[in-house]
């Protein structure tokens, strides 16, 4: 009856049109996520660590964990015997910022991407357990802390870039970009130049003074930053100021660059795969939204929803907060380049990575099981060109906000063509889509099936919801911003703001005194990975992905006396002209004939 009502609301499918690229649910996924540190000091301690120390430390201890190497990468990392990674995320360290990123390896379908992402959070607050520091270090798996920083998590699809004509603007666009690249090389060659020249000339001055006018250590952290101040490494290598400087700078040398690569994004890249997924994901935070406490006490049903000001950016290079994120197409092209110039050649391909930054980072297994697998499906339907005709939103970003703002689940948006619909109904609609597209498909896979039942379920205690008011018990444990919802409404409508944000944070943290742990070692919440296989998921990489190879080599290799190093494209024996290189290329060659071969036969034993 459900899907009959949204049938009624939207045209009929169409037959499809495009042979559907890989079978459904085998693209390649891998998820983000940023952990925010907390630091318990132990009593009298006068010096606490940084971030970027912590961060260390808690390496220190992965390693003891799991085979590990570094990452050949601009930004410091380490890959594990899983093929994923770890990272410290800072753009600011001189000011004392910084995050903890762990990257899942590639995987192949919604569940297999769940294992791997609660074996990432396992592994990681063990670790920040157990770190030797002087006090008691967690991670808090949210988007925002309590002072309003948004970060969280971003989803990774490989998806077809585009059409024939589209493809090969985007690759004529890239060759054109050479010249703008190698002009902002230069600028940033020059501006370290000067950065260099600086601290150069400013030691001249300095060490006189050392010895006659001894100046103060805040002195000598305000010119040459705090790891040469001290003489050790503290994560803070430049002053506060130069950081500033510098950071600026750098937006403005890569500005005109940065440009004509949205607009080129914005041309060719996913142009019909993002135009047809934005009414989904506006409307997913219903399913996958972890909930949010604001500055004023309101409640949201998502967390990094509110703070989302665009469709398709660059992810924080103009202060944009988007939906689409195409950061990673900027850093491969002026960043990763200096490290390996033949990687470039990913950009040219027909199938890249979508990546979505429009996404909670969801502490409910079933919530984050459904936030991957609805989004798979639906790109699988739309990229078999059997997704039905439907009125785009006539204002996406103002539909999202008041989606998330409204508890009742009754907030209407309006369409181009001047009707108006609820979250609900939008997300009726991709349902049924699927739905059908499933029907039609007899050798989908059974996880395909299971991403149908669960979101009906979902979507169908939520219909009785917004018709009763009552909040669905049976989703407590199951979705986040119900569970959360719960917990706050427990403690009573006199209780502080400052004692239900508490809630709002606690709930995410990675500890037995998270909130969220307590209710899932309570039995109040649902689990679809056994403990054996978290602990299987964070020593051995998912097959047929190029995780499979480059966990291999890390496993086989790590502790031999030849350096290794990784990326995500190659795995890399030694140092300079000596070094042995292998591109990961290779392995998905074959991971796509296994693929072909595994779809013949399904084709076949259906025939028979």
């Amino acid at each position: 009856m459900r899907s009959t009502r949204a049938s009624d609301t939207w045209t009929k499918p169409q037959s499809p049109t495009v042979a559907n690229s890989v079978p459904t649910l085998d693209r390649l996924v891998g998820l983000e996520t940023e952990y925010a540190i907390r630091f318990r000091p132990a009593e009298g301690l006068a010096d606490p660590p940084t971030r970027y120390q912590l961060y260390q430390a808690l390496v220190a201890r992965l390693k003891r964990h799991v085979p590990t190497a570094p990452a050949r990468h601009f930004k410091e990392g380490l890959f594990l015997a899983n093929g994923g990674a770890v990272w410290f995320e800072g753009e600011r360290p001189a000011a004392g910022s910084g995050l903890i990123e762990g990257s899942t390896p590639e995987c192949r379908g919604p569940l297999e991407a769940v294992r791997y992402q609660r074996a990432m959070d396992q592994l990681l607050s063990q670790c920040a357990r157990m770190a030797e520091v002087d006090g008691l270090v967690s991670l808090v798996k949210n988007d925002r802390d309590g002072r309003g920083h948004v970060y969280g998590a971003q989803e990774n699809y490989e998806a077809v870039l585009g059409s024939a004509w589209s493809l090969w603007v985007w690759r004529v666009g890239l060759v054109l970009l050479a010249p703008l690249l190698l002009l902002a090389w230069a600028g940033v060659a020059l501006m370290i130049v000067t950065c260099l020249l600086y601290l150069a000339v400013a030691g001249l001055i300095y060490l006189p003074l050392r010895w006659l006018a001894r100046p103060s250590h805040r002195v000598a952290v305000a010119l040459f930053g705090r790891d040469l101040a001290e003489g050790r490494e503290t994560g803070m290598p430049t002053p506060v100021w130069m950081e500033t400087l510098s950071l600026g700078l750098t937006r403005l040398i890569y500005a005109p660059l940065a440009m004509c690569l949205w607009a080129l994004i914005a041309l060719t890249a996913f142009r019909r795969t993002r135009r047809q997924l934005v009414p989904f994901l506006v409307s997913r935070c219903l399913v996958a939204g972890a909930g949010l406490l604001d500055d004023q006490g309101r409640f949201h049903l998502a967390d990094k929803a509110p703070a989302v000001n665009c469709l398709l950016g660059l992810g924080g290079f103009w202060r944009d907060r988007p939906v689409f994120t195409c950061g990673h197409f900027f850093k491969s092209l002026c960043v990763d380049a200096w490290f390996a110039p033949g990687d470039l050649r990913h950009l040219w391909r027909a199938r890249q990575r979508l990546q979505i930054g429009l996404g909670d980072s969801n502490m409910c297994e079933t919530a984050e099981f459904l936030r991957v697998g609805t989004t798979a499906l639906v790109l699988d339907v739309i990229e078999a060109g059997e997704l039905p005709p439907l009125a785009l939103l006539a204002r996406p970003i103002d539909a999202l906000h008041g989606f998330c703002a409204d508890q009742s689940l009754t907030q209407r948006a309006r369409l181009v063509d001047g009707r108006e619909v609820t979250a609900l109904e939008l997300q009726r609609f991709y349902w049924s889509a699927c739905q059908q597209y499933v029907a039609r498909h007899p050798d989908v896979p059974e996880e395909a099936h299971e991403v149908i039942d669960a979101w009906d379920e979902v979507l169908g205690a939520l219909e009785q919801y917004q018709l009763s008011g009552e909040v669905p018990t049976q989703l407590v444990g199951a979705v986040d911003w119900v569970t959360k919802r719960q917990l706050l409404d427990e403690a009573g409508g006199d209780a502080s703001w400052e004692a239900r944000k508490k809630i709002d944070i606690c709930y995410h943290e990675l500890s037995p005194l998270g909130y969220f742990q307590m209710l899932q070692a309570a039995g109040l919440a649902a689990v679809l990975n056994q403990p054996q296989e978290l602990e299987r998921a964070t020593r051995t990489p998912p097959a047929n992905t190029p995780a499979t190879m480059r966990g291999h080599y890390i496993r086989e290799f790590s502790s031999e006396s030849e350096p290794l190093s990784v990326s995500w494209h190659r795995v890399v024996m030694g140092r300079g002209w000596g070094s042995k290189s292998v591109r990961l290329v290779r392995y998905e060659r074959a991971a796509a004939a296994q693929t072909r071969r595994r779809r013949l036969g399904s084709r076949d034993a259906g025939q028979r």
